[in-house]
């Protein structure tokens, strides 16, 4: 049975794009590659076996700088490969055709040529594609109305001839077959990106939506709670102290709106940027900075990870996702319990990032397990937090292709578990 992803594995390797549509344009080319060789060693094959030795000095060169081009696509190197692909092609064409005596055909494979430059750079490189469209035209005006030949001319007798033809003819019908089904994968392509674009932009305004009206009713209740506190001090000096607490909690929990806002925003904005840094380092860091809140005492902190554990991946959204899980494992501790403990693991398995933050606290009921990753979402609002800080996780998860697993029993305790990939520091 056909693998199709084993066959674009053995097509472009380990190469990677950057959108569906680039990819399917490097697929194209790497098999446009794939086509011309297989047509090269058709056509050198059937001269040889008509006495015509002299093409084995014309068609190696080529088919070598056409494996090279294809080499260049599994390096990544796209542009490149495609310009010396087509450049390639161009010449190769003219040279092959031009020893042909009147051949009728030979207007086709310059229409299958300009064909695929068209599709390989669209109307992104304009500029390119015009420059290669007329390098095209001019060889073909070339090999029609100018008698000149690097090859021999052949001499081809009748029978030859239509042989020949008919040659021509199976080759051209097969190259433009597969020039409309790579033709038909990348329109495809192009709808799938299409659509998968639509379908986030429509989740991205849902949840504007739902962002705007819990932001606002989430500024309201400090900012009011603030508001008709202010004044009380001069009316009632007795209570000044709970006032004041009243307010400084207010304060705090804007504080803490303001910051989940901004780091969710950045890590949605952000590009993935990778750094070596010190794993156990960043996890010590976080600690030491929320040790000292008062909801922290008396909370045990457990670091299972090798001191030298070092990893090359986004540092910026690999603190933020830590800093949110110790604090969410600090908020939502079991104050009943005599020994809480939260235990942060980490080490590398065969290239990827395995950490986990893991409490005895309250748990999460196992209905409500599926919705903390929503935004807004809170497991309770007596112990505060914007609702925001799991999501934030989860989206810098996604931004980072890795995977969080999430095990909890409700009053024994919960344990996140992260995978993220790629984090070797010898790729850097």
């Amino acid at each position: 049975m056909f693998n199709k992803e084993r066959f674009q594995k053995l097509l472009l390797g380990n190469a990677r794009a950057f959108s569906p549509i680039e990819r399917s344009r490097i697929k194209f080319s790497a098999g446009a590659i794939v086509m011309v060789i297989l047509s090269s060693l058709i056509f050198l094959t059937y001269d040889l076996y008509l006495g015509y030795p002299s093409s084995l000095w014309v068609f190696t060169p080529f088919i070598l700088i056409f494996g090279y081009a294809w080499r260049l696509l599994r390096l990544g190197q796209f542009d490149a490969g495609r310009y010396l692909l087509l450049v390639a092609l161009n010449f190769f064409i003219y040279i092959v055709m031009s020893s042909i005596p009147e051949d009728s055909m030979s207007a086709i494979f310059y229409v299958g040529i300009m064909v695929v430059e068209y599709v390989l750079l669209g109307h992104d490189k304009k500029l390119r594609l015009f420059a290669l469209l007329c390098l095209s035209f001019a060889l073909y005006c070339l090999d029609a109305y100018v008698e000149f030949s690097i090859l021999p001319m052949r001499e081809y007798d009748e029978e030859t001839l239509q042989v020949n033809k008919l040659v021509d003819f199976v080759v051209c019908v097969a190259g433009i077959l597969m020039t409309i089904k790579l033709l038909i994968d990348h329109q495809q392509d192009i709808i799938a990106e299409r659509t998968q674009t639509n379908e986030e932009l429509q989740r991205l305004n849902n949840e504007l939506d739902k962002y705007a009206y819990t932001i606002t009713h989430d500024l309201k209740g400090p900012i009011h709670s603030i508001h008709s506190l202010i004044h009380m001090p001069d009316i009632d000096h007795a209570n000044f102290n709970q006032y004041l607490s009243t307010m400084r909690e207010s304060f705090q929990s804007l504080s803490e709106l303001i910051q989940d806002v901004s780091e969710q925003a950045r890590n949605r904005n952000f590009e993935v940027t990778k750094e070596k840094f010190n794993m156990r380092e960043r996890v010590e860091i976080i600690w030491e900075l929320t040790r000292h809140a008062p909801e922290a005492q008396g909370i045990e902190f457990i670091l299972d990870m090798p001191k030298e554990l070092m990893v090359a991946t986004d540092k910026g959204r690999i603190t933020g996702m830590l800093n949110n899980l110790i604090t969410n494992s600090i908020r939502y501790h079991d104050k009943s319990k005599e020994k809480a403990y939260i235990k942060v693991s980490g080490k590398v398995v065969e290239n990827n990032l395995h950490f986990s933050v893991e409490d005895n606290g309250l748990g999460i009921e196992t209905e409500f397990q599926e919705k903390v990753f929503d935004m807004f979402y809170r497991a309770s609002n007596k112990l505060g937090g914007s609702g925001l800080g799991l999501f934030t996780v989860k989206e810098s998860i996604n931004k980072l292709s890795g995977k969080i697993q999430l095990d909890s029993t409700s009053g024994k305790g919960t344990t996140f578990s992260i995978v993220i990939p790629d984090v070797g520091i010898e790729e850097l």
